[in-house]
């Protein structure tokens, strides 16, 4: 049993989207008709306008330090719609409900430093202890940007391409992207929690800390859909769990960790070869990786069911009566007698399987070497059931 319900959390992330989409609406309706009477200082020349087909900046790819640099404005619900945004340096900047549609920012990039991308407070009375959130989208973008020491919080990024992307000491809480391309993002130092990652196609996603980004149970990575079904494929995505799975490590979230890390090693398996892939396809039946505590137990039973039937093929002593099942016995078959027989079968492989011995019957001269491999494997399976679920426990 998997700790996190893939199903009910995705669930329950797009109606939070859906929420969300519908809480800005009503904001961005409200500030549009009371955007005269503002106790904010907003940039005129963009902000309650829509924006179409503007190349803001030049086109030329420039260094870093090259930037146009835009500092301190603040642009409420603007919508840019098909505009190229080439070598710009947002500086302190705030921007309020603002919608980024086919938009493009790969032209040398966009940097935020210090940016605001949420309005927390709300222009209506009573204010006190009331947030409203009104976050900004990006919706079917090419983003090459980079968002360092900035709060976008509550952001909507969806249908895009994400692409050399660095998030550093960024306030992410409650991000939502959805149905994205990720071509190398990277995080650093930053607040991810109760982001939710949906319906995404990740080629390189990782965390480079130098201190902690922090995770909660509330953040969640749906499972990657595979494309293209090769060996680096397999490597890039296991290498994505695995890095996910680390930083739930990090802040403590072991059960979190458990899961991510049972989907690495699922991944993993299919880019090893043939022996390694035999033993990891081992560890898998038997163990869940360690992170399903009933995998031994129902390999277990499937290693009792098969030896009880390998008893009946090889012979019984049931009260000193010899049964052994066999094409002969196919004419003559009869479901009670089996019923029966099988019974006392299954009953001696538990018992040879936990080691007790037997009790109305006793194997034929081939089933004892069944009953000595079922013992060895009993033994091996009991200390893999007992140490799964102490691991589980323990957390």
């Amino acid at each position: 049993m998997s700790y996190v319900n893939f199903k009910e959390e995705k669930f329950k992330a797009e109606n939070q989207l859906k929420v969300r989409r519908e809480n800005n609406a009503k904001i961005i309706k409200n500030l549009m008709e009371h955007k005269d009477s503002l106790n904010i200082e907003y940039d005129k020349k963009y902000s309650f306008r829509n924006i179409t087909d503007r190349v803001i900046n030049n086109s030329k790819t420039l260094k870093e330090d090259e930037f146009l640099e835009i500092a301190n404005e603040t642009i409420i619900c603007a919508r840019f719609i098909n505009c190229k945004f080439y070598n710009i340096k947002f500086k302190e900047c705030n921007f309020y409900g603002c919608i980024f549609e086919n938009c493009d920012f790969s032209g040398g990039g966009v940097i935020f430093e210090n940016c605001t991308l949420v309005k927390v407070e709300t222009e209506k009375t009573p204010s006190l202890n009331v947030k409203e959130n009104l976050s900004c989208e990006f919706i079917n973008c090419n983003m090459y940007v980079k968002f360092q020491g900035s709060d976008i919080s509550y952001l909507i990024i969806e249908d895009s391409l994400i692409k050399n992307t660095i998030l550093e000491l960024t306030n992410m809480r409650s991000i939502i992207i959805n149905k994205c391309n990720i071509d190398k993002m990277e995080i650093v130092d930053s607040d991810l929690s109760g982001g939710k990652f949906l319906n995404n196609y990740m080629i390189d996603f990782s965390f480079n800390d130098n201190l902690k980004t922090k995770m909660d149970e509330k953040t969640f990575f749906d499972k990657i859909t595979l494309k293209y079904n090769n060996r680096d494929e397999y490597e890039g995505i296991y290498e994505i769990y695995e890095n996910i799975a680390d930083k739930f490590k990090d802040n403590n979230l072991k059960n979190n960790f458990g899961e991510y890390y049972y989907l690495c090693r699922n991944v993993q398996r299919k880019s090893l070869k043939i022996v390694p892939k035999f033993f990891s396809y081992i560890n898998w039946i038997a163990t869940g990786y360690g992170e399903r505590v009933l995998a031994p137990f129902i390999t277990s039973l499937i290693i009792i069911i098969i030896c009880a039937i390998a008893y009946l093929v090889v012979g019984i002593d049931i009260e000193d009566n010899m049964v052994r099942y066999g094409l002969h016995t196919i004419k003559n078959f009869d479901i009670k007698t089996f019923i029966f027989d099988f019974n006392e079968a299954f009953t001696l492989s538990v018992g040879m399987f936990a080691g007790v011995g037997v009790v109305n019957c006793i194997p034929g001269a081939y089933g004892y070497v069944i009953a000595n491999i079922e013992m060895i494997l009993g033994f091996i399976m009991i200390g893999i059931a007992i140490g799964t679920l102490t691991r589980r426990f323990v957390r």
